[in-house]
This record gives C-alpha cells, sequence and structure tokens, in this order.
C-alpha cells in the first residue's frame, strides 16, 4: 500500500529516506513463496479456446527458482530458493492435462529446465508412455552443455522444432561478467551435437549493452554465430541435406531490481542502434539472420524497470495521449512518451542511464525477497572484475534465501 509509506528525495531527485507512516506498515515486506510445489494446486483443465492461440499446448512446470545465478536475471533472484516438482506427480499431471485437452504437445518450463534433477526420467517417460503416443515434448530455451544433449536424444522419434539457446554473450570475458558459467568451447560442442542430432534450426539469444561491454564483446556475437555455421560444415556431406537455419537475436540488457546489475546505467538508444548494426553488417546473411529488439521500447522498459512512484504522472498522461497495447510495435508510439516525459518534467535518464551509488536508497528497498543487498553488492563487485561464482547446486554462497527454510538450500545438505 504506497500511501502507508513517506518518501522524501534530495535535491538531486534521489531518495533521501521511505519510512513507514502507518503503525501497522513494516519497515521491510517479506515475499512471501509457496514450498511444497508438489502438494501445490496446478491447473488441470486449462481452458481450450476455438482459437489457435501462441502456446497451444499442455504446459508442465518442473519447478521453482533457479540455481545458476545469471547476474541479469531479476527470476532468478527473486524466485529463490529452487523447489522442485516431484517426477511421479509430473507424469501424472501430463496424463491428465493431455487427456482433458487434446493438446499434441507438451512444453516442460521452468527458468532453467535442463538443471531439473529427473529431467532425463521424466522425458524418458514422456516420449514413451502410451497415453502420450503423437505427442510432441517441446524444449524451452536451455543450456548447451551434455545434459541438454542427452535429453534431445530422447525425442528423435518426435517431431523436431528449432532449438532455441541463450548464450546471452558472444565473448567468454563477457560470460563471465554476467556470470554465465558457459565456455565456447561448450557453445560449438553442444551445437555440433544437435546437428549430429538431426537438428537445422537453431536460434541463439544475445544481449547488447551488458555492463563493461566493449566493441570487441560486440562483434563476438557474429563471429560465434558464423563458428557455429562452421561446425555444420564439419559434418558428413550427407547429413547437412537440409538447409541450414541459423537466428542470432539480440536484446538490449535493461538493468532490473533486485539484481547485482541494479546500480547500473543502461546504454542509450543511440548506443544500441550502433551496437546492432555493428553486428548486422558483420554477419554472413547467406546462412545467419539477424534480429534486434527495438531500442526505444528498450529505453521505456528501463524507465519503468527502476522507476518510481514519480513516474505515475507519467504513465497516466501517456495513458490519457492514447497510449494503448504498447508492448505490440504496430501500436507503441515513442513520440507519445517523450511528449508525457516532457509535461511531467521528468527527465528519463535519470532513471535508466544514469548510474547509481552503492549506498543510494533504491526504490524497492522496502521489500525483501530474501536475498541479501550485500549479497547483490558483492555480485557487482565480482562482476566488474570479471570473476564468476558458482552455481547453487555447487555450493551455497550465503545468498541469504535460507531464510525460508526449504529448496535446494536444504535439499544440499541432506
Amino acid at each position: 500500500m504506497p500511501a502507508f509509506y513517506e518518501v522524501s528525495y534530495n535535491e538531486d531527485g534521489t531518495i533521501e529516506s521511505f519510512l513507514p507512516n502507518n503503525p501497522n506498515a513494516r519497515p521491510q515486506v517479506k515475499k512471501v513463496i509457496m514450498m511444497d510445489m508438489t502438494g501445490s494446486r496446478y491447473p488441470m483443465k486449462p481452458i481450450v479456446p476455438y482459437i489457435q492461440t501462441v502456446h497451444d499446448r499442455v504446459v508442465l512446470e518442473l519447478f521453482r527458482g533457479c540455481a545458476r545465478g545469471c547476474r541479469f536475471c531479476q527470476a532468478g533472484i527473486i524466485y529463490r530458493p529452487v523447489r522442485e516438482k516431484d517426477l511421479e506427480a509430473l507424469k501424472a499431471q501430463a496424463i491428465e492435462i493431455v487427456k482433458n485437452t487434446g493438446h499434441d504437445e507438451i512444453s516442460l518450463i521452468s527458468l532453467s529446465s535442463s538443471d531439473y534433477s529427473h529431467l532425463n526420467a521424466l522425458a524418458s517417460y514422456l516420449t514413451s508412455a502410451p497415453e502420450l503416443a503423437h505427442v510432441n515434448l517441446s524444449l524451452p530455451s536451455l543450456r548447451i552443455d551434455d545434459f541438454s544433449i542427452e535429453l534431445m536424444s530422447k525425442v528423435q522419434d518426435v517431431r523436431k522444432s528449432s532449438l532455441t539457446f541463450a548464450p546471452e554473450a558472444g565473448s567468454q570475458r563477457m560470460r563471465d561478467v554476467i556470470n554465465k558459467n558457459i565456455s565456447e568451447e561448450d557453445i560449438l560442442k553442444g551445437a555440433y551435437e544437435a546437428f549430429m542430432g538431426g537438428w537445422n534450426r537453431v536460434k541463439m539469444y544475445f544481449m547488447l549493452g551488458l555492463p563493461t561491454e566493449t566493441e570487441e564483446d560486440v562483434l563476438a556475437i557474429a563471429k560465434l554465430g558464423q563458428d557455429i555455421v562452421n561446425k555444420w560444415f564439419t559434418m558428413p556431406g550427407d547429413m547437412r541435406k537440409q538447409r541450414l537455419q541459423i537466428v542470432l537475436s539480440t536484446s538490449f540488457f535493461i538493468p532490473k531490481p533486485f539484481t547485482p546489475f541494479q546500480w547500473m546505467g543502461q546504454a542509450s538508444s543511440d548506443a544500441f542502434l550502433e551496437k546492432s548494426k555493428l553486428i548486422n553488417r558483420n554477419i554472413n546473411k547467406k546462412n545467419i539472420k539477424y534480429n534486434s529488439h527495438d531500442a526505444d521500447t528498450s529505453r521505456i522498459e528501463g524507465v519503468l524497470a527502476r522507476g518510481d512512484r514519480k513516474l505515475n504522472k507519467v504513465i497516466l498522461k501517456v495513458y490519457q495521449k492514447g497510449a494503448r497495447y504498447d508492448a505490440w510495435s504496430e501500436h507503441f508510439d515513442v513520440a507519445l512518451w517523450n511528449d508525457a516525459f516532457a509535461e511531467s518534467g521528468i527527465d528519463s535518464a535519470f532513471y535508466n542511464e544514469r548510474t547509481r551509488e552503492l549506498e543510494e536508497i533504491l526504490p524497492w528497498d522496502f521489500i525483501d525477497v530474501g536475498v541479501k543487498k550485500s549479497f547483490l553488492h558483492d555480485e557487482f563487485l565480482l562482476a566488474s572484475q570479471g570473476e564468476t561464482t558458482v552455481n547453487c547446486m555447487e555450493g551455497c554462497t550465503n545468498c541469504g534465501a535460507m531464510c525460508f527454510e526449504g529448496g535446494i538450500c536444504y535439499a544440499r545438505k541432506a
């Protein structure tokens, strides 16, 4: 309840204090999470519309949270700790939902589906159970590691769709900065094994404008795409009868609250465009298609991501000017936003391009997600030094999520 908190500001627009003005309001509000994923309710009879929808399939949620610790990812922080769903429960849910909906595809979703501890067994069941005959197994964005390739081998006899991987950065230096913890050797080996497994369509997602990024890091995205193409041509000719389709997609990095990069400034729209043009000039368009996110949309997303209550009047004004369905590019009009900022006397660069001081009070500091701000600070410093941190499956980093008394924090001790 925003009205229960009083905010005062310094002359430079930063927050001076954020205090409750109601005796029932707490100085900090701690998140509440569902720890028992197996016992929680799950929609077993989702509505099946008469028209085709984007996600026209059964959705199986494997677990909540993520153990990886990618420093750009807000969801990976705020949904800690990892809480898995029981294997037998997932098997039963798959059969029942397919029976209730008639869908011919099952999608395994989570923040990092490859990390589900029973994924191999689940994939084997979903591709062999008589009740699921002719049902396709859909693999979401995966890490290119050996376990993911092993999983792919289990869907050889089912309709293949394109594979999607998210290296996020082209150079190893940049992947270390964001704590992606995957090497170029892993990427090329994974792509080759995917090609050998029968896939010829691969999508790769990257981000531009990451902290400490250089021109060399940007060009590394184009180079990595070409290296993957070169891997394709090392296969025997009889295995290359289909046309290779590599899609490189870049979005623009937006610093998010509750991440180690929450203090970082976002690149300007002009800088974003220059980076995407640089990639476009350096890719081999014969085998690689390049897609880039809109820079103006990313700028607005950046403002809203780390804004405070002063943005209320901007949002109201842009609505009054006719802005609707802005997530759809054909409806988005950046001029409406620019006018709303100007009329409200607010500089958008204050929110998205400005680098915050580590001691600054942030608009979301009154929310306790379990992960300590000191941990985010330490990760910020490690990122600036290009050092990585182990994931939760390999060791505890004392992030603070153990306060919820469950999940992977305690499973590792068992």
